[in-house]
């Protein structure tokens, strides 16, 4: 999930369209045409693109970030103005910096900032979830390490119909809220993988990460780990 798979610059103008989040970075004030209508940005700003919106910039000075898999809530375009300690541009550039790099771990430092960069966006960017959707989000954040937190039974509690809600969730996140429950825990499972190959001194064993990644069975956190990522959690980052 969040994977950074291309970073370019001043792309040529004319309409866009990708199958992927894109993350822009403009250089200049300028305006950005959408199915939706028009919108004017200025330079620090960031501009979210969600998965097939078509558009064009105005102008081509920008960099551009392209996401696979991510968990945004964004339906078309997001525009909005980085953090105080320019926290999405900072991540842009370690991410660019380490896509060049020929290190040993390179591919797990690059993992991490994906998710650093979505998390930028998610805490920065205005929401544009229903308060509901916001609600199950935020009970899901909350328990990611809770091994006996039931999100069926946190779902009926809420004052409205099930069915109704899992169906906005998806509309709204692209997953079902069990299938965005299962891609948190595992975003969490990897960077505490990439913490432990990172310090020899304080490696997880595979008890362990399923733990604190709300698993009480490591056998079924290994089997879920492996569906995500394509190895065992013990093999990853090898």
């Amino acid at each position: 999930m969040n994977d950074i798979t291309k970073i370019e610059h001043n792309l040529p103008l004319g309409e866009r369209i990708n199958k992927c989040f894109e993350v822009i970075l403009p250089d200049k004030d300028s305006k950005i045409n959408f199915a939706q209508g028009g919108r004017t940005y200025k330079a620090g700003d960031i501009i979210v693109v969600a998965p097939l919106c078509k558009y064009s910039l105005s102008s081509p000075a920008a960099t551009h970030i392209f996401l696979e898999r991510a968990l945004l809530s964004v339906k078309d375009v997001l525009i909005f103005r980085d953090d105080e300690n320019g926290g999405v541009k900072h991540a842009a550039m370690q991410a660019e910096a380490y896509m060049r790099s020929t290190a040993k771990n390179s591919g797990a430092v690059l993992a991490a900032l994906g998710n650093l960069l979505v998390s930028y966006i998610t805490l920065t960017g205005k929401e544009t979830s229903s308060p509901v959707v916001e609600t199950v989000k935020g009970d899901i954040e909350s328990n990611l390490t809770n091994v006996t937190y039931s999100l069926e039974d946190s779902l009926k509690k809420l004052p409205l119909n099930y069915d109704y809600v899992r169906k906005l969730f998806k509309k709204e996140t692209g997953a079902t809220p069990h299938g965005y429950l299962l891609s948190r825990r595992m975003e969490l499972a990897r960077g505490l993988i990439i913490s432990g190959l990172s310090n020899r001194y304080s490696a997880y064993t595979v008890s362990q990460i399923a733990e604190a990644c709300g698993f009480a069975e490591p056998l079924y956190f290994s089997r879920v780990f492996k569906k995500y990522y394509g190895v065992a959690p013990s093999e990853y980052g090898k």
